[in-house]
């Protein structure tokens, strides 16, 4: 079988194992596959599937990093597939308009903040959505359970060589499903109302990627908080990572307002207003500028 392959420009200082290594959620993951070389996951474009994988480039000083990204099964048009990689490994960051947007203080706390800032995507905002309802009020460990549980009750698995990947489910294959079984995986039944109900919307097409693209940011909000389980907080992140609104601030999150008090330098922690106020002065990039704050924060205090 011939193998397709491309090649993507990456921005300057990518670090491909870090950002391979970050949408790796744990040992256990059904989704991401990765062997520090290369990474492979099963992924869909307007229904089509196929089995990608990607690897770095090796590169010299004078140029910048290059993913190497080759079908490994099944078919989808370059311009495609590239968007799709480019939103999973963060290489629609606007970094150089970031840049030089940023001025002062702002610009001196993130000039540390290594290259793993990148904000990596989603496929598609259903997963983003699902993803950041399972993760609501538990660990890290737990949510990233309760999602691999998730894939294998309803997703589909694929054989490739020596391995299985899985296709995350789709709307559709979550939207008739009774709440007990959507239980099964970990859910609690408030998330199991949740998820189902966004599969739904998503399903009979009451809620779509395209239809939040045109809208602006408090509207688009809006149109994801109608939905039982989703507050402010859930539809700022499904927005920000999943749909690649760099807008967008998740300014109740308590590790931003921690990340950004820590920047402005109060003793007291900011309120969400407080934070909002301080953002919009990194329009149209608030939320890129938030997240990446909250990683200096990390980095830097730990």
């Amino acid at each position: 079988m011939e193998v397709r392959s491309y090649v993507l420009p990456c921005p300057a200082g990518f670090d491909f194992h870090a950002t391979a290594t970050v949408m790796r959620r744990g040992p256990a993951d059904p989704l991401v596959w990765y062997d520090g070389r290369r990474w492979r996951r099963r992924l869909a474009v307007d229904g089509a599937e196929f089995l990608a994988e990607v690897s770095t480039i090796a590169s010299s000083l004078q140029t910048r990093p290059r993913l190497s990204v080759r079908l490994l099964a099944g078919a989808v048009p370059r311009p495609a597939l590239a968007r799709l990689v480019g939103r999973l490994f963060g290489l629609d960051d606007p970094a150089g308009a970031l840049s030089h947007r940023l001025r002062g203080s702002i610009r001196r706390t993130l000039a540390g903040v290594r290259r793993t800032a990148a904000l990596p995507g989603y496929p598609s905002l259903f997963e983003a959505a699902v993803h950041v309802i399972l993760g609501q009020q538990i660990s890290a460990t737990a949510a990233n359970a309760h999602r691999a549980a998730f894939t294998k009750r309803f997703g589909r698995p694929f054989a490739f060589e020596d391995g299985t990947y899985w296709m995350f489910p789709s709307p559709r294959d979550v939207a008739g499903e009774r709440l007990a079984s959507l239980r099964r995986p970990g859910l609690s039944t408030a998330k199991a109302v949740a998820v189902r109900a966004a599969a739904r919307a998503f399903a009979r097409g009451a809620i779509s990627e395209a239809g939040l693209e045109r809208m602006r940011a408090e509207a688009a909000i809006e149109t994801l908080t109608v939905l039982p389980g989703i507050g402010r907080w859930t539809a700022e992140w499904v927005l920000l990572r999943g749909l690649r609104r760099f807008d967008v601030v998740p300014a109740g999150d308590l590790a931003i307002r921690k990340a950004v008090t820590w920047h402005a330098g109060h003793a007291a922690l900011l309120s969400e207003p407080q934070v909002r106020e301080l953002a919009a002065a990194w329009t149209p990039y608030a939320g890129l500028v938030a997240f990446r704050l909250l990683l200096a924060h990390r980095q830097t205090v730990g």
